[in-house]
C-alpha cells in the first residue's frame, strides 16, 4: 500500500507515467533478466511447496485426520485400477463392488493411478496431487511467462501480477492440499486453453497446419471433460457469451467489411463446434451411460447441487457474503481480466450454480470445490495478459496489496502442519500409535498362515475397517469400509483370510460416534467372528465361516 500510495503520488504530481518505457521495472530487458527471476521463483516455490507437501501429508497421516479428505476412497478406486479391476470402489457405491463413475464420472483420475502403483504405503495420492499441483502452477506461470515475452520486449506490468498471483493463488492451493483428484481439472485445463489459443491465432494468421491443430483441440478437449462430469456445465457456461459475441462480430464484419465474414464465421463455427462437443459427451455421461451401465438412476447434478448436510457443517447464507467471496474469486487472479467482459460474464454464470448450491463447500468455494471456476479464472488472465489493455505501476501494486491483504486474513493458507487442537484424545490417539505395528504384523502373519494351510497359493486379504483407521492398515491388504460388514458373506465368498480391525474409541463423533461403530459391527455378524488379537485401543477380528 505505501508503494503504491508513493507511485501514485510520484504520478499525479511528477509527470505522467509511461507504462511501457520510463518506470524501472519496465526498463529491464525481459530477454536478459526476466528468463532468471521466472526460473528462479519457480525454483524457490518447488522447493518450498515440496517441503510442505511433506510435513502436512505426515500432519494428516499421523492426525488420522485422511478420512476427511476422502482419501482412503481415491486410493481404493485408483488401486483397482492398478489391478486390473477398473474403477471399482468399495467405499462410494451401494452395491458390493460398484463402479466409481456410478458416484463421479471422472476417468481422467487414471493419470494418478502411476503414483499408487510405484509409492507405497498409501503415500502415492498425496504425492501424485502435489505433483500436479506444482506441474500446473509451473505450466500456466510459463504460458504467461512466453505470452509476456511474445507481445513486449520488456517486462510487462500485467505478466508481473499474473506472476506473483499464480505463485501465490489461494484456490489453486486449496485443490492441491485437498489431496482430491480434482487437480487434474486445472492441469487439462491448461491444456485445452492452451490449444484454443493456438487454433485461434492460426486461424487468423491463416497458418497450414490448421488440421492438425484442430484434431488436437478435440483431443484436449474430450481429455479436460474426462476429468469430471460436470465440467461441460461449466464450459457451456463460460463459453457462451463468448460464443454469442462471436456471433455479434460476424454480424457487424458482414455489415462493415464483406472480405473479413469468412474468418469471423469460422471462429464462430470453431466455437460452436466446442460446445456441439461438449453437450453431446454430457448427453453421454448423464443419459447413456448410466444406461449401459445397468444403472437406474442418473447423475442428478442440480440434485447435488441441492444436497442438503447435516446443521453442524457451516453453511454460507446472505447475498453480501456470496458477493464477498466473488470479489476474492477475481481479486485471485489480480483483478486486471474483469476488462475482458464475455470472460467475465461466463465466469459469473458459474459462480451462480455456487451461489444456488446448498453444499457448503461448494456454496463457500472451498477445499476442492473451486476447480469448477479456476481454469476459467487462469485463462481469463492469460486473454487479458495477451490483450492491449494497459495498467500503471500504482494500480499493480494496489492489486498486490489487496492480494496478500485476503490471502493473510485467511487462516488456512497455508494449511497448519502442527495445531494445537485434539482432534481426538490424545492418550487414545496415543495408544493407537502404538498398537498398530502389532495389528498390521498380527495381518501379515494370518495371511503366511492360510496361504500355507492353501498350499502356498496367496489369497486375497480383506480388511473392514475404519475410514481414518484404513491409512496405516497394510497396503497389501483389500480394504472395504465398516459399514460394508452387512455384505461380508458375499464379500468374503472366496477367501479365507477376511478380518475386521476397529478401533472404537478413535473416532469422530460427529461423523462417526463410537455408538455407530459398535452398532455396525454387532448387527453384521454373517460368519462366526473369532477375536484374535487385542491392543489398547485396536481389535483384530477374524471372519470364518
Amino acid at each position: 500500500m505505501i508503494l503504491f500510495l508513493f507511485h501514485y503520488w510520484k504520478q499525479r504530481k511528477v509527470f505522467s507515467l509511461d507504462r511501457s518505457s520510463n518506470n524501472g521495472l519496465a526498463k529491464l530487458n525481459q530477454t536478459k533478466v526476466l528468463p532468471y527471476l521466472v526460473g528462479l521463483s519457480t525454483f524457490f516455490f518447488l522447493i518450498a511447496s515440496s517441503f510442505h507437501a511433506y510435513e502436512l501429508t505426515q500432519f494428516f497421516a499421523e492426525s488420522f485426520l485422511f478420512h476427511d479428505a476422502d482419501y482412503i476412497g481415491i486410493s481404493d478406486v485408483l488401486l483397482s485400477f492398478v489391478k486390473g479391476n477398473g474403477f471399482q470402489s468399495h467405499y462410494y457405491s451401494e452395491t458390493v463392488n460398484g463402479s466409481y463413475l456410478n458416484h463421479h464420472f471422472a476417468p481422467g483420475m487414471v493419470f494418478l493411478s502411476a503414483f499408487v502403483k510405484m509409492i507405497p504405503n498409501r503415500y502415492g495420492l498425496a504425492v501424485g496431487v502435489f505433483l500436479c499441483y506444482q506441474l500446473t502452477t509451473i505450466l500456466w506461470l510459463t504460458w504467461a511467462y512466453v505470452v509476456s515475452q511474445k507481445n513486449n520486449q520488456f517486462i510487462d506490468l500485467k505478466f508481473l501480477v499474473i506472476w506473483v498471483v499464480l505463485t501465490n493463488q489461494l484456490y489453486l492451493y486449496r485443490i492441491g492440499s485437498s489431496y482430491h483428484f480434482e487437480i487434474l481439472v486445472v492441469l487439462f485445463g491448461c491444456f485445452f486453453f492452451y490449444q484454443w489459443e493456438k487454433c485461434k491465432t492460426l486461424l487468423l494468421e491463416g497458418g497450414t497446419k490448421f488440421t492438425k491443430h484442430l484434431f488436437l483441440l478435440g483431443l484436449f478437449l474430450i481429455l479436460f471433460l474426462l476429468q469430471k462430469e460436470d465440467i461441460g456445465f461449466y464450459l457451456c457456461l463460460f463459453f457462451l457469451p463468448v460464443f454469442l459475441t462471436s456471433l455479434h462480430q460476424v454480424y457487424l464484419t458482414k455489415r462493415d467489411n464483406r472480405s473479413l465474414v469468412p474468418l469471423a464465421r469460422l471462429y464462430a463455427f470453431c466455437l460452436f463446434s466446442v460446445l456441439l462437443v461438449t453437450v453431446l459427451y454430457l448427453g453421454f455421461v448423464f443419459f447413456l451411460f448410466p444406461i449401459f451401465d445397468g444403472s437406474h438412476s442418473t447423475l442428478g447434478w442440480s440434485q447435488v447441487l441441492r444436497q442438503e448436510y447435516h446443521s453442524a457443517f457451516k453453511q454460507v447464507t446472505g447475498i453480501s457474503k456470496s458477493i464477498q467471496i466473488y470479489w476474492e474469486l477475481l481479486l485471485s487472479m489480480g483483478l486486471g481480466f474483469v476488462q475482458l467482459v464475455p470472460e467475465l460474464l461466463g465466469i459469473s454464470l458459474i459462480y451462480l450454480t455456487h451461489v444456488i448450491s446448498t453444499r457448503p463447500w461448494h456454496h463457500e468455494v472451498y477445499s476442492y470445490y473451486s476447480y469448477s471456476l479456476l481454469p476459467f479464472l487462469l485463462y481469463s488472465g492469460i486473454l487479458w495478459l495477451k490483450s492491449k489493455k494497459q495498467i500503471s505501476l500504482p494500480f499493480v501494486y494496489l492489486i498486490l496489496a489487496f492480494l496478500f491483504w485476503k490471502n493473510s486474513m485467511d487462516q488456512n493458507f497455508p494449511l497448519e502442519a502442527k495445531t494445537n487442537t485434539n482432534w481426538y484424545d490424545p492418550k487414545v490417539q496415543s495408544e493407537v500409535n502404538e498398537d498398530l505395528p502389532f495389528a498390521n504384523g498380527i495381518l501379515q502373519s494370518e495371511v503366511s498362515k492360510v496361504s500355507r494351510n492353501t498350499g502356498n497359493q496367496s489369497k486375497e486379504q480383506i480388511v473392514f475397517s475404519q475410514y481414518n483407521l484404513s491409512f496405516y492398515i497394510q497396503d497389501k491388504v483389500t480394504l472395504y469400509p465398516l459399514e460394508q460388514l452387512h455384505n461380508a458373506k458375499e464379500i468374503c465368498d472366496k477367501t479365507k483370510s477376511c478380518y475386521v480391525v476397529l478401533a472404537p474409541d478413535l473416532t469422530n463423533t460427529t461423523i462417526w460416534p463410537k455408538e455407530r461403530i459398535l452398532d455396525t459391527f454387532a448387527e453384521s455378524k454373517p460368519f462366526k467372528l473369532q477375536k484374535i488379537w487385542e491392543g489398547k485401543q485396536i481389535e483384530v477380528w477374524a471372519l470364518a465361516e
